[in-house]
């Protein structure tokens, strides 16, 4: 089954016609690579898939649920926040549930409390868990890792990042959120070698 199909699009800027008559599908699970001479429109089929803008004409069907993340060929990420914090903000829903866990344990400490908190808190233990509570910190050492961070590029604000540093950044963030569609747009462009295989 298709997550994502696309019938008739075509793209005009004025007189100029991009392309025009653009028809495909995507299933689950694909792996589909776009080729073709730089100016062909490539980036701008992408943009429109992702719903980033519109086609002229033709018309794009995405499966109800679909996320898609989204790479650029050119990336920015906010200037002020290290890279690691920036990487953080993606399990905001993960992190606000460990600080109600630690709320629920500084409360659980009275043992006049303990016995209404219990079945509460185990119930949101083993959400936590089941959600990777227990191991997005690690999650995001090893994406970084992978796409050739160190740690000392962890704490770094992001405006101290090459353009390069900045899309294995973006990358790394779109791998962590897990997107039912990843769509890069030139991704090696800025990856050694090592960063691609892994």
């Amino acid at each position: 089954m298709s997550i994502l199909t696309a019938t008739g699009l075509a793209k005009s800027y004025g007189a100029q016609d991009v392309f025009a008559g653009v028809s495909l599908a995507i299933p689950h699970g694909a792996r589909i690579a776009l080729v073709g001479p730089n100016g062909a429109g490539k980036t701008t089929l992408l943009r429109i898939l992702c719903g980033l803008d519109e086609p002229s004409a033709g018309s794009v069907f995405r499966a109800r649920g679909l996320t898609i993340g989204y790479l650029p060929q050119e990336a920015d990420l906010p200037g002020a926040l290290p890279l690691y914090e920036v990487l953080l903000e993606v399990f905001t829903d993960l992190r606000a549930q460990e600080a109600a866990l630690r709320q629920m344990e500084a409360e659980m400490a009275d043992p006049a409390r303990f016995d209404a908190l219990a079945e509460k808190y185990s119930q949101l233990s083993q959400r936590f868990e089941d959600a990777g509570g227990y191991t997005y910190e690690a999650r995001i050492r090893q994406v970084l890792g992978g796409l050739g961070f160190d740690a000392a590029d962890f704490t770094r604000p992001c405006s101290q990042l090459s353009g390069g540093q900045k899309t294995r950044a973006l990358l790394a963030r779109l791998l962590l959120e897990e997107p039912t569609l990843l769509v890069l747009d030139e991704p090696t462009n800025h990856l050694d070698i090592a960063a691609v295989e892994w």
